[in-house]
């Protein structure tokens, strides 16, 4: 089983791709639903999102949604989040400078190295560079064209 923290780095990585490409990182709308006993049920967005975020969480919806809300409460993504009676609705996400700064630190030095390690469980050689962590740890979102 993965880690909610290795699942959200890998989320984290695809926005960043995305939003480099595109400009922004995703702006359509992302809803978990959930029903009375708070599992969540389903996830409805765009089907090219959709795909990148069930591949990353190896399918499992909760994971997803844990992933998303410790993105949004460490601050590296931005978005508005606006909960009903049967889900949660997150728009205008965006990854945040500080989102910016943890993934490019990775090439500033050991230290930024260190914290990105220490954050999302990734070992990083000392020479990584933004483009091949992306590639590597999103090959096969890479290979089926959803980045």
């Amino acid at each position: 089983m993965r880690s909610v923290k290795k699942i959200s780095g890998d989320l984290l990585l695809y926005f960043y791709a995305v939003q480099r490409k595109r400009g922004i990182a995703n702006g359509d709308i992302i809803r978990f639903s959930h029903f009375g006993d708070g599992e969540i049920t389903e996830l409805n967005c765009d089907e090219s999102l959709k795909k990148a975020v069930m591949k990353i969480s190896n399918a499992s919806l909760s994971d997803a949604f844990n992933a998303f809300s410790y993105l949004k409460e460490k601050g590296f993504i931005d978005s508005k989040w606006s909960p009903d009676s049967g889900g949660d609705n997150i728009f205008n996400l965006r990854v945040s400078a500080y989102g910016i700064d943890i993934v490019e630190g990775i090439e500033r030095g050991p230290e930024e190295r260190n914290q990105f390690n220490l954050t999302f469980n990734f070992k990083l050689a000392d020479n990584i560079k933004v483009e091949s962590l992306i590639k590597n740890e999103l090959q096969s979102l890479v290979k089926a064209s959803l980045i």
